[in-house]
């Protein structure tokens, strides 16, 4: 739910050499004008107090096509700083260059680079010099912009976003960086349409349908998903979700687990798990025979 002009994005310079501003311009496809940037905020602390330049691909990006995503996009970008990184150390946020604001004119823009389009151009302020970005901060900014949102589509603000609660927002932050990793979501939009809530499959046995199969590169560890539903907060925002499926590891067995869970696993090579992309769904009895033989004997 954002501006992401990566494609159409040029080249640009950002400066927080003066605390608490962001200043800069950067220059779009698609744009005859460059954008100048003054926001309210600070870098993360890998950049924080330094002036950086940034380069992206919008030389290669078609100028029609660009012309018109841009179409709109403010030449002057006022509002509050993100969550601005360059993926270094201290990795505060996500462990690669991430450019957020929230434009007055544009609502939430990102901007997402590989580590070599990223010049340092002065030194930043020594990290242990200054303290984390706040993460209650970011998710009131996310929560005003939601609000604005909510507002302009005539969606009560109160189901937009709880400003309090940043459970929301620390998970996003992690599925960026493992999706970024992996290069794949586990959890797609398709995925969540066509998988049936929990228990909708109760009583099925072997002939429970098997929708998606998420694996551990590096081991035998499988996770066959029968089911699956969003788990909520008390204001209803989704803040994890949970699958029942057939779990393959020290032995199969069936059972629930969590997203989050599957997230931050790490095999014994480091690797984060992944989905199977070329799944097509089966009936569990095809994937455990052993589990269903004896029913089916005495069938």
């Amino acid at each position: 739910m954002a501006w992401r002009p990566n494609e159409q994005f040029v080249a640009g310079v950002l400066d927080n050499t003066v605390p608490g501003k962001v200043t800069g311009w950067m220059r779009f496809a698609g744009m005859k004008d460059k954008v100048i940037f003054y926001l309210e905020g600070n870098f993360h602390r890998d950049i924080r107090g330094a002036k950086i330049q940034l380069c992206g691909d919008g030389e290669a990006a078609k100028e029609t096509e660009a012309a018109k995503y841009m179409q709109g996009f403010a030449t002057l970008q006022q509002g509050k700083v993100g969550d601005m990184t360059a993926g270094k150390e201290p990795v505060d946020y996500v462990p690669y260059p991430y450019f957020e604001w929230y434009s007055d004119v544009n609502g939430r823009c990102v901007i997402e680079l590989e580590p070599e389009q990223v010049e340092i151009l002065s030194q930043p302020i020594p990290a242990c010099e200054s303290d984390p970005v706040s993460r209650k901060g970011q998710a009131e900014n996310m929560a005003e912009f939601l609000c604005g949102l909510a507002n302009s589509l005539d969606i009560p603000q109160q189901r937009a976003i709880s400003t309090g609660n940043t459970v929301s927002v620390e998970r996003a932050k992690k599925v960026i960086a493992n999706d970024k990793l992996r290069g794949m979501k586990l959890l797609t939009k398709e995925i969540r349409d066509i998988l049936p809530p929990l228990y909708d499959q109760d009583g099925k046995g072997g002939k429970a349908v098997v929708h998606t199969k998420f694996f551990a590169p590096s081991s035998s560890w499988t996770w066959y998903v029968l089911t699956g539903e969003p788990v909520l907060d008390d204001q209803s925002h989704e803040i994890d979700y949970q699958f029942f499926g057939l779990v393959d590891g020290h032995e199969r067995e069936l059972g629930y687990f969590m997203l989050s869970e599957l997230e931050e696993v790490r095999g014994p090579m480091g690797l984060p798990i992944e989905r199977d992309l070329y799944w097509q769904p089966k009936m569990l009895e095809e994937i455990a025979p052993e589990k269903f033989r004896e029913v089916n004997n005495n069938e």
